[in-house]
């Protein structure tokens, strides 16, 4: 019997890239059986546009920016579908890519990752899935590769949440998003936490969409750079097993050295000492929440090892070749 899907999207300010976004939705092969937009207190038209152009979608509006987190927690809680898709506002999707996925609804796979491409750049991938290393830095597979390079359907670490989908029973037994990441890493996040607890994604090729990337943050922004080392630290420090955090601390040290100094020549200092300094400050919170992680864990140290990639450096100047 076929599962329903629902797709959830959360809008801030997305006034040029919504209405496309949901035009692709609509346009799919096999249809979503229930669409839900998550608004965070846009502050453009993009909320009225939505319920004006779009009636059939339901909209949740929420009186406050909560983050992508958050929005997309709201969106899952307020869905009804088995699976459910998760997409950025800037997401353009090809009209068979959910039917692409759900080609591959079936043990063992409780989450998907597609082939994310530039929208400015469609010949290049932005994700074809995402790697976690062992230093806590999640990365994009293939970014910057040429979109033929990756063809065929593999194992994965984990999706981009600018357009995947995932298992209800994951997003229960996880708790979903933490709220606490507002956004950006916060797919890592919760892919580390999924797949400690013996969850696996499959990466699918064919179902393929058009990201227009960082357009509501920018990249080299103060808020990428806050939010992308401070959750990064977060990632480590809560999903990390004590013995693989304990092995690779020293590398962690000097991954943080390097984006120090890499900052300092991209003017970012102060966003990324901020990082570091908000990270201490809810240092206590994040223990707490460490122990639930590693409480639920059902892979063993070992385990987690082989799924993190050590030669990191190497793996992300590789992923960065045209």
């Amino acid at each position: 019997m076929s599962r329903s899907v629902s797709v959830v999207i959360v809008n801030y300010n997305g006034e040029r890239f919504v209405a496309p976004c949901l035009s692709s939705v609509l346009a799919q092969t096999r249809p979503f059986d229930e669409i839900i937009v998550v608004d965070n207190a846009s502050s453009d038209s993009s909320l009225s546009m939505v319920r004006h152009r779009f009636p059939q979608v339901k909209v949740i509006g929420i009186g406050q920016n909560l983050g992508y987190a958050e929005g997309c927690n709201r969106g899952i809680n307020a869905s009804t579908g088995d699976l459910v898709a998760v997409l950025n506002n800037d997401a353009v999707l090809h009209s068979h890519w959910l039917e692409k996925l759900l080609e591959h609804d079936h043990d063992p796979w409780s989450f998907w990752a597609s082939l994310i491409l530039f929208a400015s750049e469609p010949e290049k991938i932005d994700s074809a899935g995402d790697a976690m290393a062992v230093v806590g830095a999640g990365f994009k597979i293939g970014h910057l590769q040429s979109a033929q390079n990756r063809t065929e359907p593999r194992e994965v670490f984990g999706p981009c949440a600018a357009a995947a989908l995932y298992r209800r029973s994951l997003l229960e037994t996880t708790g979903g998003f933490d709220p606490d990441f507002f956004l950006i890493y916060e797919d890592a996040d919760l892919n580390f936490r999924a797949r400690l607890q013996g969850f696996r994604c499959l990466f699918v090729p064919d179902a393929v969409a058009y990201h227009h990337v960082n357009s509501s943050i920018g990249s080299f922004s103060h808020t990428y750079v806050f939010f992308g080392h401070r959750n990064s630290e977060y990632v480590f420090w809560k999903a990390m097993p004590l013995a693989l955090l304990l092995m690779y601390l020293p590398e962690r040290i000097l991954f943080d050295l390097a984006s120090f100094f890499f900052f300092v020549m991209k003017g970012r200092s102060i966003s990324f000492l901020g990082a570091k300094v908000d990270f201490l400050r809810n240092f206590t919170s994040l223990i707490r929440k460490r122990r639930a992680v590693q409480k639920s864990r059902v892979l063993t140290t070992g385990q987690v090892r082989k799924i993190l990639v050590r030669n990191w450096l190497r793996n992300r100047l590789k992923a960065s070749r045209a």
